[in-house]
């Protein structure tokens, strides 16, 4: 039996291990595998599988019926649901879109003496792309790495695997944790930020947005530059650009708005309104699918928040538009001109709306470039452990007692000469909550204690130093984390799964003080 077939099989155990625990268009076009650190195998079409005709005769009567005084039995065991120990999810590389990845692992053993393990991605047919040697750290994986091609167009799922130290004999080894985007969901996930047929182009609706958004920001810096020469006429002319990109076609106020007697509209036709109610569509088409996983809802909800503060916006920016074209002069469309600019801008970006730093997926926040990465969130892979894998296992509470005596029986033994050492700063808490950290920016002494507690409800969030110095690892909303700071410097750190090690999204700052 061949590597491809051992996977193959292992794969149809996992994906229905998912469907056991998992609660309850048109097709993005595939692009042809190109190099990698492994070369995938060449795809073949799949065969053709016929529906299971359903049973024409009714199921036969039973001939025995249990005795109404018989000894109840047993309920059988329920099926053991598999253990999920870790994540992947992709991001933009600096060339090609969904070309980096960063996988996230809590909880898994070391491999043993001779072995490593290596992470794969996996596309529908079984063809395989290695990602590389992946290490462990106190029970922990922290890996990132890019690719040369987009990899949310090709792969759908990722497994771990324990190899021997080495060799290179094209065998995958044994498979110790394994998972799979949801089909039903991907298919529209790949419509929101990777292709979508019906659009000019075939571009992604998000993607589509982004490109006209862009186009509607380059017109009004056209019409600033008009209003700044004087030239009333002509950013009147270019306010009906921004207004036709962002309204589309089919918008309402589409048309030859400043009465030149020509229709002009510099974008693709469907407007970046058309583009954000397509993406809005398929997400919520990405959450009907009966195999949705509660992490494809939650950033989902992200994605449709943040949408609609885009869209709110754009309307707003529509109307400062009809304000500049129904203007005299030019000082009399400055202050229109000066808001449209702001809006676009907060339709792109998003806006720190409550000041604390970071802009979240919420009301009134996030817009385009955050709906962006919760697109790609929602495609985030599930790694459960299978049945060999070696999860990192707490030490027995007796061991734990054990180290506890002897070290009491130490300190006892310690001389007291010397004199107590002076007692140390007041411990800090710093809150996680809407996906920001408070306060974003501290400052605290050598030896302060700082606990992290998150009060979100829904996603874990993490600390972690875009040096790498500290990293309280993933924890769940209502738990808390704590690091002591022995080191002066400024660090700024990040959340793994909602920030970036750049200082985006959700990151803040600690500044360390010798005193």
């Amino acid at each position: 039996m061949n590597s491809k077939t051992k996977l193959l099989i292992l794969w149809a155990a996992i994906l229905l291990a998912a469907a056991a625990c998992s609660p309850g268009g048109d097709e993005v076009p595939v692009a042809e595998p190109t190099s990698a650190p492994v070369a995938a195998v060449e795809p073949t079409e799949p065969p053709a599988v016929e529906p299971t005709p359903l049973p024409t005769e009714p199921p036969a009567e039973p001939t025995e019926v249990p005795s109404p005084t018989a000894e109840p039995t047993d309920e059988p065991a329920a099926e053991p649901v598999a253990e999920r120990l870790g994540v992947l999810r992709f991001r933009d590389g600096a060339d090609v879109p969904s070309g980096s990845f960063q996988l996230l692992i809590e909880g898994i053993a070391p491999p043993a003496a001779g072995t490593h393990y290596e992470a794969w991605l996996v596309d529908d047919r079984f063809n395989t792309l290695n990602l590389g040697i992946v290490e462990v750290v106190d029970g922990n994986v922290t890996f990132e790495g890019s690719v040369d091609k987009n990899l949310l167009v090709t792969y759908s799922g990722a497994f771990i695997s324990l190899e021997p130290d080495g060799v290179d004999d094209g065998e995958i080894g044994p498979v110790a944790l394994a998972g799979n985007i949801p089909a039903g969901s991907l298919l529209h996930i790949r419509h929101v930020i990777i292709a979508f047929g019906g659009n000019p182009d075939s571009k992604a609706f998000l993607v589509g947005a982004e490109e006209q958004l862009h186009h509607a920001m380059e017109h009004t810096g056209f019409l600033q530059e008009e209003l700044a020469a004087d030239n009333i006429r002509e950013a009147q002319r270019h306010a009906e650009h921004v207004i036709n990109i962002l309204d589309g076609e089919t918008g309402a106020n589409f048309g030859d708005l400043d009465g030149d007697s020509v229709i002009q509209n510099p974008g693709d036709g469907v407007g970046v309104r058309g583009y954000f109610e397509g993406a809005k569509q398929h997400t919520n088409l990405a959450t009907d699918a009966e195999d949705v996983t509660a992490e494809v809802e939650l950033h989902a909800g992200h994605v449709l928040i943040s949408s609609d503060n885009a869209l709110g916006r754009i309307d707003e920016a529509i109307g400062e538009a009809m304000r500049i074209i129904a203007s005299d002069s030019a000082a009399e469309a400055q202050p229109a001109a000066d808001k449209l600019t702001a809006l676009l801008e907060a339709a792109m970006n998003g806006v720190d709306a409550n000041g604390d730093g970071a802009i979240a997926p919420i009301p009134n926040e996030g817009g385009l470039v955050t709906a962006y990465v919760h697109a790609q969130n929602m495609a985030t892979v599930e790694l459960l452990a299978t049945d060999g894998a070696a999860v990192a296992a707490p030490a027995p509470a007796e061991v734990v007692e054990d180290v506890a005596e002897e070290v009491v029986e130490e300190v006892a033994a310690t001389p007291t000469a010397a004199p107590p050492p002076p007692a140390p700063p007041a411990p800090v808490a710093v809150d996680m909550a809407n996906f920001a950290f408070a306060p974003s920016d501290l400052t605290i002494p050598v030896g302060t204690e700082v606990t992290w507690v998150n009060k979100d409800s829904g996603p874990r969030h993490s600390a972690t130093a875009a040096d790498g110095s500290f990293d309280t690892g993933l924890f769940d909303g209502g738990d808390e984390a704590t690091i002591t700071f022995d080191t002066p410097g400024t660090f700024v750190y990040y959340c793994l799964l909602h920030g970036s090690p750049d200082g985006s999204g959700m990151a803040a700052t600690i500044t360390v003080t010798e005193e």
